[in-house]
C-alpha cells in the first residue's frame, strides 16, 4: 500500500518540473531572439546613442564667506568671473593637439601651459606624457575671461571641441590694503596642498576632502585661520555633452552653499586712519632735521587690543601690499619684494624693507626684524615682580649710583644720558625709567633665590603673555626669544637677571607686548586676542558669537597694582620720559617708552623705539603696544603711533557714551 501512494508523487513531482523547464527554455529563447533584434535592426541607433550621450559632473564652486569689520563694513568679497572648463572629447591626439594650439593663441598661453591644463597626456611635441587625473574629470583651462575670450571660443565652437564656459566667484580684496596682512590671501587648492600642512592631509584623504584643484583655499591671516568655516559646500551639474564635449543638456543642477561671514573685531576707521597715520610719520621720522631724524625707521608694527574683551580693534603690520596681486600669476621679482612685506610682523618677525636698496638681500642683513628686545618696556613688571615676590616693597627707596656694579668684573650699568636721578623708589624708578634700580632689583632677587629667581621670573612673564604665544587666532605666531635663560644657563644667573630687568635680554612681538598690558590693566587675567566677534550663515542668518576667553589669572595685590600703575601714569607728566604725549585727552594714560639697544653684524649698535600704555589709567579700556624698528627714542617714534591709536579709541567708542 505503501509503494503505490509513493509512485503516483514521484509522477506528480516529475510533471512539474518538467514544465518548470520548459518556462525557463523558453524565456531564454525570448531573451536571445530580443538580443538579435536590438543587434541587427537597432544596432547602429543604440551605439551612436552612446557616442552622443555622454554624461559628465562639472563642480560648482560655492562662494567664500565675506569678511566684514564690527559695523559691518566689506573688508573681502566676490566677484563673478567666467572660466574655460574643458570636458575631454572622444578624439583622437591630433584633434586634442589642434585644440590646444588654437586655445594658446586665445587665450595667450604658452602651449605647454594649456596641454598641463588640458591634461589630455600629451606634451607641446604631440608625445604622451602621464595625466594627472582620469580623463572625464573636468579640467580648468583659465579663469579671468576677457570679454573677447569668452566671444571668440563660444562662437567657434568646432575650433574648441570640449571646452564649454561656466561662471565661477573670485576672492575680491580692498584696494586700499586695509588690515592685509591680518585677513591673509588665496590660492588654489592645487598649490597649497603641496606647500601648506593643513592641506597636505586633506589631499591624501578619498577625493582629497572634496576639494577641487582651482578652488581657492586661505593660505595666510584669517582666511587660513578660518577656512573651514570660509569654505562653502560645492554644487555640482549633472551634464550631457555629445562626441565634441559640447554641452547639450543639463540633466540636474545641485546648487552650492556659500561659506558662512566672519564679523572682525576690526573697526574700518581706526583701522585706516591708523594706517595713513603711520605712514605718514615713518616718512617724517626718515627726513625730519635733528637728533630725532630716524633714516632707517621704514616699518612699524602695532595693536590695539581692549583690557576687557581681548577685542583687537586695531592691528597694523607696515609696510603692506596689495592682495589682489595672488589672484594672478605671480613672477619671480613679484615674490622677491613680497618676501619684505607679506609676514605679519605684529605676531612673527618681519624683515626690513629693503625694496629699495640696489641689493635687497644684502641690505636686509643690516637692520632689526620685528622681533625685537623690548627694553623700557618690561620695567614696570620687573617692578611688580619684585613687590610680588617680597624683594622690595611700595616703599623701598633706593639712591641711584649712576652706574651699578653688579660684579666686579662687569661693566657698569647705566642709565639713558648717564643720568643720575637720585633717590629712587619704585614709582619714580618707572617714570624716570632708571636702569639702575632695575638692575639692582634683579640681582638682589637672584643673590637671594639663585636660579629659583629665574625660574619665576620666566614663570610670571609667561603669565603676562611674554616668551608663550598669546593665542590670537593666526597661524604661525612665534613665542618670542628669552635669551636670558640661554645666558643664566652658559654664563650667568646673576647677568641673567640684570639684562634681563630692563629689558635687554629678552624679545617680544607687538601682539605679546600687546597682551602683556592687557592682563595688567586687567589686573593679572590674561586673555586670547579677538579677531572674530561673530559667524554668519548668509542663508539662514544663524549666528555664532565668539566669547572673551581667559587664558591664565596672576593675583596682584592692590598696593602692588596701584604702585605701577601711578609711575606709568607718572611717564605722562612733567619728568617722565612721555610728558609731550597723551595730554590732550580727559584722563590719564598708564604708559612706558622703551628704547632697545641691539647690535646688528657688520653694522654696529641701533636704537629701536618701543611704547606700551593702558587707559584709562583708572579704568582700563584698551591697551596698545607698537614697536617701530631702527626707530630711536621710544617717546619720539612709537609713541606718537601709541596716541594716535588710544585717542582714535576714545572718539570711536568712549566719547560717544
Amino acid at each position: 500500500m505503501f509503494q503505490g501512494r509513493h509512485k503516483t508523487g514521484s509522477a506528480g513531482l516529475s510533471g512539474r518540473l518538467h514544465g518548470l523547464w520548459l518556462i525557463v527554455i523558453l524565456l531564454f529563447v525570448l531573451l536571445i531572439l530580443r538580443l538579435s533584434s536590438i543587434q541587427l535592426g537597432a544596432g547602429a541607433e543604440y551605439n551612436q546613442l552612446a557616442v552622443e550621450n555622454n554624461f559628465k559632473q562639472v563642480p560648482i564652486v560655492a562662494s567664500r564667506g565675506k569678511i566684514f569689520d564690527r559695523n559691518g563694513h566689506a573688508l573681502v568679497e566676490n566677484r563673478s568671473l567666467f572660466t574655460a572648463i574643458y570636458l575631454e572629447p572622444d578624439s583622437d591626439k591630433k584633434k586634442k593637439l589642434a585644440t590646444a594650439k588654437a586655445l594658446a593663441g586665445v587665450l595667450k598661453m604658452p602651449l605647454n601651459e594649456v596641454l598641463e591644463a588640458m591634461d589630455v597626456g600629451l606634451d607641446a611635441k604631440g608625445k604622451t606624457v602621464v595625466r594627472k587625473q582620469p580623463p572625464y574629470f573636468p579640467k580648468k583651462l583659465k579663469d579671468r575671461l576677457s570679454d573677447e575670450e569668452v566671444v571668440k571660443i563660444s562662437e567657434n565652437p568646432d575650433r574648441f571641441p570640449g571646452v564649454n564656459i561656466f561662471s565661477e566667484p573670485l576672492r575680491q580684496y580692498r584696494t586700499d590694503r586695509i588690515a592685509v596682512q591680518t585677513i591673509g590671501y588665496v590660492r588654489p587648492f592645487a598649490g597649497a596642498k603641496t606647500s601648506m600642512g593643513k592641506y597636505k592631509a586633506l589631499a591624501k584623504q578619498p577625493g582629497e576632502g572634496g576639494y577641487l584643484d582651482w578652488e581657492q583655499v586661505g593660505m595666510d591671516g584669517i582666511e587660513y585661520s578660518y577656512q573651514d568655516d570660509l569654505r562653502g559646500k560645492n554644487g555640482y551639474r549633472l551634464v550631457r555633452v555629445n562626441s565634441q564635449g559640447k554641452l547639450v543638456e543639463v540633466l540636474k543642477e545641485v546648487a552650492p552653499k556659500p561659506g558662512n561671514d566672519l564679523i572682525m573685531t576690526l573697526d574700518q576707521d581706526m583701522q585706516l586712519a591708523a594706517e595713513e597715520f603711520i605712514e605718514q610719520h615713518l616718512a617724517h621720522l626718515r627726513t625730519q632735521p635733528g637728533k630725532n631724524r630716524a633714516p632707517y625707521a621704514r616699518n612699524a608694527y602695532a595693536v590695539a587690543m581692549e583690557v576687557k574683551t581681548g577685542k583687537i580693534r586695531s592691528m597694523i603690520s607696515y609696510p603692506d601690499y596689495d592682495p589682489n596681486i595672488w589672484n594672478g600669476k605671480v613672477q619671480s621679482e613679484d615674490y622677491r619684494d613680497l618676501s619684505f612685506v607679506i609676514n605679519n610682523g605684529t605676531i612673527r618677525e618681519a624683515p626690513y624693507d629693503a625694496r629699495q636698496s640696489e641689493s635687497p638681500q644684502t641690505e636686509v642683513k643690516r637692520h632689526p626684524f620685528s622681533v625685537l628686545p623690548s627694553g623700557s618696556t618690561f620695567k614696570p613688571l620687573t617692578v611688580l615682580m619684585g613687590m610680588m615676590k617680597g624683594v622690595i616693597s611700595p616703599s623701598t627707596h633706593w639712591s641711584d649710583p649712576g652706574a651699578f656694579y653688579y660684579a666686579k668684573a662687569t661693566p657698569p650699568v647705566r642709565n639713558s644720558g648717564k643720568h643720575n636721578y637720585g633717590l629712587l623708589n619704585p614709582v619714580k624708578a618707572i617714570q624716570k625709567s632708571s636702569n639702575t634700580f632695575m638692575a639692582w632689583l634683579g640681582t638682589k632677587w637672584y643673590r637671594r633665590d639663585k636660579m629659583g629667581a629665574v625660574k619665576e621670573f620666566e614663570r610670571i612673564s609667561h603669565a603676562f603673555g611674554l616668551g608663550i604665544k598669546t593665542g590670537v587666532p593666526l597661524p604661525r605666531e612665534q613665542d618670542g626669544l628669552e635669551d636670558y635663560k640661554i645666558i643664566a644657563k652658559r654664563n650667568s644667573g646673576m647677568g641673567a637677571m640684570a639684562l634681563a630687568s630692563f629689558g635687554q635680554a629678552q624679545r617680544y612681538t607687538a601682539m605679546q607686548l600687546a597682551q602683556y598690558m592687557q592682563t595688567l590693566g586687567n589686573k593679572g587675567t590674561r586673555l586670547r586676542p579677538q579677531l572674530v566677534e561673530k559667524v554668519v550663515n548668509p542663508t539662514t542668518g544663524q549666528t555664532k558669537e565668539i566669547k572673551p576667553e581667559v587664558l591664565s589669572r596672576m593675583p596682584i595685590k592692590p598696593e602692588h597694582y596701584q604702585t605701577v600703575v601711578r609711575g606709568m601714569v607718572n611717564v605722562t607728566k612733567p619728568g617722565g620720559t612721555a610728558a609731550a604725549l597723551f595730554n590732550h585727552l580727559p584722563f590719564d594714560v598708564a604708559a612706558k617708552t622703551g628704547t632697545s639697544e641691539q647690535d646688528i653684524p657688520g653694522r654696529g649698535r641701533v636704537e629701536n623705539s618701543v611704547f606700551v600704555a593702558f587707559a584709562p589709567a583708572d579704568d582700563p579700556q584698551i591697551a596698545v603696544a607698537v614697536i617701530v624698528p631702527e626707530g630711536g627714542y621710544g617717546a619720539v617714534a612709537a609713541g606718537p603711533i601709541a596716541d594716535h591709536l588710544i585717542t582714535s579709541y576714545y572718539e570711536r567708542f568712549m566719547k560717544k557714551k
